[in-house]
């Protein structure tokens, strides 16, 4: 669980960039199958989480857009 939260908090830190650079360098491991199990299911643990950071901070983007666009109405 440590481990999990030691990513988990390097994530949050994360800006959008640097995390989808991430998400694919960790896609890319998986799909090359050349990591042992225990690996790939850390590696598919840390991709979920990314991509849940990912979507996150999109649709925060999103959201402030259509504030700044409700504004200039």
């Amino acid at each position: 669980m440590t481990k999990n939260k030691n990513f988990n908090e390097k994530i949050a830190k994360m800006d959008f960039e640097t995390a989808l650079a991430r998400l694919e360098e960790v896609v890319e491991t998986l799909s090359s199958q050349k990591v042992d199990l225990n690996l790939m299911v850390d590696l598919y643990e840390e991709g979920n989480a990314l991509r849940e950071h990912c979507s996150k901070k999109l649709e925060e983007a999103k959201m402030k857009i259509d504030i700044l666009a409700k504004k200039s109405e």
